[in-house]
C-alpha cells in the first residue's frame, strides 16, 4: 500500500482564524485596513509575535501615508496592533505588536487604547515657532 503524495506548500503563508475575520471588530474596517493587518500578520514568524516591523516607505508603497496612518490608528483602537517602540527619530523604524484585545471588542471587558495617548508629549505639540524644544529655547 502507498502513502498518499501531499500537497507542498510553496513559500510562506499565514493564518487568519475564522473568528477573527468574521468578528464585528474586523468586519467593520476598510479594506485599506484589513489589508493593513494582513500585512502586519504576514511579518509574523512564529516568534516576534511583539517585535513586528513595517516602516513608512514600506507602508508608502501599499497606500498613501494618510490611509496608512488613519489605518494603524484604528487597528490600535480596535486592538489589533499595539504600538511597542516608538520610531521616526533617527530614522529608527516602528515596533508594533500584534494584540488579542480585539476578541473583547464590543464588551464591558473591551480596553480601548487612544493613539493620543500612546505618542510622547513632543509628537503631539510639534515644532512650532516660540517651542521649548529648539536652538532658541530658554534654558
Amino acid at each position: 500500500m502507498s502513502k498518499k503524495k501531499r500537497n507542498k506548500i510553496d513559500g510562506s503563508f499565514t493564518i487568519l482564524e475564522h473568528n477573527l475575520v468574521y468578528s464585528k471588530a474586523f468586519e467593520d474596517l476598510s479594506i485599506h485596513t484589513q489589508w493593513l493587518y494582513i500585512q502586519f500578520k504576514l511579518r509574523f514568524h512564529g516568534d516576534n509575535k511583539r517585535h513586528i516591523i513595517l516602516t513608512k516607505e514600506e507602508a508608502m508603497k501599499m497606500m498613501a501615508y494618510k490611509t496608512f496612518k488613519e489605518s494603524r490608528k484604528l487597528l490600535i483602537e480596535r486592538g489589533f496592533i499595539d504600538y511597542k517602540e516608538r520610531g521616526g527619530l533617527e530614522k529608527r523604524a516602528s515596533i508594533y505588536a500584534l494584540s488579542e484585545r480585539w476578541k473583547k471588542y464590543g464588551t464591558k471587558d473591551f480596553v480601548k487604547i487612544n493613539i493620543k495617548d500612546v505618542l510622547p508629549k513632543i509628537f503631539k505639540t510639534g515644532f512650532k515657532k516660540g517651542n521649548n524644544y529648539g536652538r532658541q529655547s530658554k534654558k
